[in-house]
């Protein structure tokens, strides 16, 4: 079997040699969750003054080669140690050096990530789990994985999945530990988004009553009331809330979301 992760890596440390990797380079944890602390660097001086950090002794990172392409998330599931596909969601990226998803657009399965995706269950030896992943694909068209994790996705998007696919994984696979009846099966792939509010400083929330209809939300939740910082980490953004699109095709849904952020309004300080 192909090695999966064919990439420069090495754990951070202040003797690292640094004309091991080519740049840009990303450093992350080696733990935790959230793109927190995960950084683009773009030039060795830039990694230099990291390495000066106090932050970034204190416990352990990862650095390795930056990989461009499109990024994508997965949601599925394990049944038996066969990849069962339930959704495939593009990303929106913000621009580095932070890399942080501020939306998700539901998109159709690609053949090739899941042939992917079992490479990788079986050399990993993963039995029956749900299961949630980050994928870039590259620009010759070849999957890489980022990373995998035996648990349901996070970052309210159990609603997307439910919306989009007519199920709610989480509760199939209770209802599949219960020895209730259950399916993972997908009942349809709607075109939809859901867009978090990336914005900073002082805002004013839209008029989502009136914008409903005519921008086809399904769903919302905002909870801005107070000076918004920079999206550097999932912390930084997932408690303002975000609005789920539906439209009829996916550049529908990229114009309606945008549409979405343009009624929100600065707050003019007097």
């Amino acid at each position: 079997m192909r090695n999966l992760r064919e990439i420069n890596f090495s754990l951070f440390k202040p003797d690292l040699d640094l004309n091991e990797f080519k740049f840009p380079i990303i450093i992350k944890p080696r733990f935790g969750s959230g793109s927190r602390d995960t950084l683009v660097i773009s030039t060795k001086n830039q990694l230099k003054n990291i390495l000066k950090n106090e932050k970034f002794k204190q416990e352990d990172f990862l650095i390795e080669e930056f990989i461009d392409g499109v990024e994508y998330g997965i949601d599925a599931a394990v049944m038996d140690g066969k990849f069962n596909h339930i959704l495939l969601r593009e990303k929106l990226i913000t621009p580095i050096p932070y890399r942080q998803a501020i939306a998700y657009i539901s998109t159709d399965k690609i053949p090739s990530v899941s042939e992917y995706m079992q490479e990788i269950i079986d050399k990993l030896n993963i039995d029956s789990a749900l299961i949630h992943a980050d994928i870039i694909i590259t620009k010759d068209g070849k999957p890489f994985i980022i990373e995998l994790a035996t648990r349901p996705s996070g970052h309210y998007l159990s609603k997307f999945i439910e919306i989009t696919t007519g199920i709610n994984p989480t509760k199939e696979w209770i209802n599949h530990s219960l020895n209730l009846p259950y399916s993972l099966k997908p009942k349809f792939r709607k075109n939809t988004i859901i867009r978090y509010f990336d914005f900073e400083g002082d805002w004013i929330e839209a008029d989502f009553a009136l914008l409903k209809d005519s921008l086809g939300i399904i769903e919302y939740e905002c909870n801005i009331s107070s000076t918004l910082t920079k999206v550097v980490d999932g912390a930084s953004i997932m408690s303002r809330g975000y609005a789920i699109i539906e439209a009829n095709s996916k550049e529908q849904c990229l114009i309606n979301a945008q549409e979405l952020i343009s009624n929100f309004k600065r707050k003019i300080n007097e």
